[in-house]
């Protein structure tokens, strides 16, 4: 049983590795690489089948925390944070998160496991396919934008992701240099991961099927092993992104997005 421990250890500190340099590059958060692991190691350490998406997206969500955090630090210092942008787009943002949460309670793991397959291979697709010539508008203002803020939190909160995976294609299409958008990604996540776990913790108190050392539906190990490690890989992921052409840079994050979204599907419907 102590050899399992250290083998789920081992497991989650590597996946803290790759989602905290996958967030600082993409402005992800890491969700989209955290929650297939958390549903590929969480039921063979005590996690039910029925209960398994609420706590990959609750876990995924608070440690989000901290590589949003140290990501939108280091946005910070490289100049890409629009402050007037944030201060209409967070509020509408921080609303849909709470909205998400609400849904939670009544959508099953299942059905969210298939909406976060499509999700992000649509999002893949206009990455990999979109050119700077293909724009919806020149900028992104009024009901629109808070509408877009709305949607994003509370489809990112019952994802288990930061809003990156939306938000910088979406921004992107308005208008919006791939650098900044990603800037907006990450201290987004500040917003949908700190509402979007506290509001998991809440729903998943006195639930079934859940391991003794979860507070709600986050998984307390996980958080407490990959947290540090997710905040120190950030920072390099976006020195990386920020050197990069953003060229390269879009079509890198499109072919993350494709190979993640194909694995996902496979898992719910079982392709092959």
């Amino acid at each position: 049983m102590e050899q399992d421990l250290w083998i789920y250890v081992g497991w989650l500190a590597l996946a803290g590795i790759a989602s905290g340099y996958a967030g600082g590059l993409f402005g992800i958060g890491g969700g989209i690489m955290r929650v297939p692991i958390f549903l590929y190691l969480f039921p063979a350490f005590g996690v039910s089948s029925e209960q398994v998406m609420h706590v990959a997206v609750a876990t995924s969500l608070a440690l989000a925390l901290p590589s949003s955090i140290s990501a939108s630090l280091s946005q910070r210092r490289a100049g890409n944070i629009d402050v007037a942008f944030l201060k209409l787009w967070l509020p509408a943002l921080a609303l849909g998160v709470v909205i998400g949460v609400v849904l939670s309670r009544y959508i099953e793991g299942e059905s969210l496991q298939a909406a976060f397959a499509i999700v992000i291979l649509i999002a893949a697709i206009h990455m990999l396919v979109s050119s700077d010539s293909f724009k919806l508008a020149e900028s992104l203002t009024g009901w629109l934008r808070t509408f877009f803020a709305v949607f994003f939190g509370g489809v990112s909160t019952l994802l288990g992701l930061t809003g990156g995976t939306f938000v910088t294609p979406i921004l992107n299409a308005f208008g919006y240099p791939i650098h900044r958008a990603i800037a907006v990604s990450s201290v987004g996540g500040v917003v949908i991961s700190t509402v979007g776990a506290a509001g998991y913790i809440v729903n998943g108190l006195g639930a079934t099927g859940l391991p003794d050392h979860a507070v709600g539906y986050v998984d307390g190990i996980a958080f407490i092993i990959m947290a540090p490690i997710v905040m120190a890989a950030a920072p390099f992921g976006v020195r990386l992104g920020n050197r990069l052409n953003k060229h390269v840079l879009k079509r890198i994050f499109g072919a993350f997005l494709v190979v993640v979204a194909l694995d996902m599907m496979n898992d719910v419907w079982h392709v092959v």
